[in-house]
C-alpha cells in the first residue's frame, strides 16, 4: 500500500514539473508583464516576419548593383567628340567679259566649286571652271577659251535670310587663244598666273540648297605672244548644295 502511494506521488510530481516547464517555454514572462498578457511588440515582430517574404515578392527582382563607372565617374576617360566642318558643292554660270582684249566680245563662263566651312564666317574654296569668248575689232578676229583653277578664302556675314560673302584667291588659268588679222595669225596656249576677287550673296532654299548671285574679277599676267592679258569680269548665278552653318 505504501509502495503504491509512493509510485503515484512520483508520477504526479513529474507531470506537474513537465506542465510548468512547458508553460515557461511557451510564454516566458518579460519584466513588467504577467503570464498570459498579450504583448504588442511580439505581435508586431511576428507580423513583420510573416509579411517580409510577400513584400519582397511583390517588389520584384532587386535592382542591379551600380557599376564601377557609376561609382567612380572621375576615373572615366573624357569622350572626344569630333565636329566635321560642313561642306558645300556649288555650280556657277553666266556672263563673261574680257577687259583687256578689244577683239573679244562677251562670252560665257561655267565654274564648279567645293567649299569647306572652317567656321560660320570663314570657308576655304577650290574652284575650277571653263570660259569661252570670241569677237572682232577693226578686222582683227580673236577667240580664247580657258580653264581657271583658283584657291580662295571666303568671308561670310549673315544678314537676315541672306548670306553676304566676299573673298579673294590665287591660281592659274590654262588658255588657248587665237588672233587672226588676215595676213598675220597668232596661236598661243599655256598657263598664266592669276588672281581673283569676288562678292556675292546667297539665300537658303529648302533644306539643302542655296541660290545666289556672284560677281568675280580675274586679273592675270600678260601673254607675250598675244600681247594681251586675260583680265576679265564674270557675273554668275550660283546654286549651292549644302546649307550654310549658322
Amino acid at each position: 500500500m505504501i509502495r503504491c502511494a509512493s509510485i503515484l506521488a512520483s508520477v504526479l510530481l513529474v507531470g506537474c514539473v513537465s506542465a510548468r516547464g512547458n508553460d515557461l517555454l511557451v510564454d516566458l514572462p518579460r519584466e513588467g508583464t504577467s503570464r498570459g498578457e498579450t504583448r504588442d511588440g511580439d505581435s508586431a515582430s511576428l507580423a513583420a516576419l510573416s509579411e517580409g517574404p510577400a513584400m519582397a515578392l511583390a517588389a520584384g527582382p532587386e535592382a542591379p548593383l551600380p557599376t564601377a563607372e557609376a561609382l567612380e565617374p572621375s576615373l572615366q576617360a573624357p569622350r572626344v567628340v569630333r565636329v566635321v566642318p560642313p561642306t558645300r558643292f556649288t555650280v556657277k554660270g553666266g556672263y563673261y567679259s574680257s577687259e583687256d582684249a578689244d577683239e573679244l566680245d562677251d562670252g560665257y563662263i561655267i565654274n564648279f566649286s567645293w567649299m569647306q566651312f572652317m567656321s560660320p564666317n570663314f570657308a576655304l574654296e577650290f574652284e575650277f571652271g571653263y570660259f569661252d569668248a570670241d569677237g572682232d575689232d577693226s578686222g582683227v578676229e580673236g577667240e580664247v577659251w580657258g580653264l581657271p583653277a583658283m584657291f580662295n578664302g571666303r568671308l561670310n556675314v549673315p544678314v537676315g535670310p541672306l548670306d553676304i560673302y566676299g573673298g579673294a584667291g590665287l591660281g592659274n588659268i590654262y588658255y588657248d587663244g587665237e588672233v587672226d588679222a588676215g595676213i598675220v595669225s597668232v596661236d598661243a596656249d599655256g598657263w598664266v598666273f592669276a588672281g581673283d576677287a569676288f562678292l556675292g550673296a546667297t539665300i537658303d532654299v529648302g533644306e539643302a540648297l542655296a541660290l545666289g548671285l556672284e560677281g568675280k574679277y580675274y586679273l592675270t599676267e600678260e601673254i607675250d605672244s598675244l600681247d594681251v592679258s586675260l583680265d576679265s569680269f564674270a557675273l554668275m548665278v550660283t546654286l549651292g548644295f549644302g546649307r550654310h552653318p549658322r
